[in-house]
């Protein structure tokens, strides 16, 4: 009488749910990582050493140009899960790259955010210190990094 879905097709349903929710986990990381450049410029421009803006260090401007391109690659990947979901596509395998990537690039973005922002990277009142506890649980939920390789070995036919 209470039976949701197909019988026998429960741990399937459960399954396709987790795909969606990686596109959902990499949407947020790519969200985080673009707040954590949007801060890190915004800084590097507003701090001055020796004379000048932080944002003119080549060392600077190296992690943020890194960030950029890294983030504009991932923000493209979890677009094409989405889309492929709306199509009504196999995304399986494109889910679980965009959360593996996107994951892994908003804790990096969160460091290299931190990292520009030297010591006030810990202060509250910097959102960076924020971004930077929230951004690990992206590489957990929806499935680990090690679940997420596991899938797209599996998809790939490992």
């Amino acid at each position: 009488n209470n039976l949701l879905g197909d019988k026998n097709r429960g741990f399937q349903i459960a399954i396709d749910t987790l795909d969606g929710g990686r596109i959902g986990i990499a949407a947020q990381s790519v969200g985080i990582g673009q707040a954590c450049l949007d801060e890190a410029i915004k800084y590097a421009k507003e701090r001055q050493a020796f004379g000048q803006s932080i944002s003119k260090f080549q060392s600077i401007q190296a992690k943020i140009a890194d960030i950029s391109s890294a983030l504009e690659a991932a923000r493209l990947l979890t677009y094409k899960a989405a889309i492929m979901k709306d199509r009504g596509e196999d995304f399986t395998l494109t889910a679980a790259q965009a959360k593996l990537i996107t994951g892994r690039l908003a804790v990096r973005a969160t460091e290299e955010a931190v990292q520009i922002h030297g010591g006030y990277g810990f202060i509250e009142e910097y959102p960076v210190c924020r971004f930077y506890r929230d951004a690990k649980i992206l590489t957990i939920g929806e499935g680990t990094d090690e679940v997420q390789q596991m899938v797209i070995a599996r998809a790939l036919g490992c």
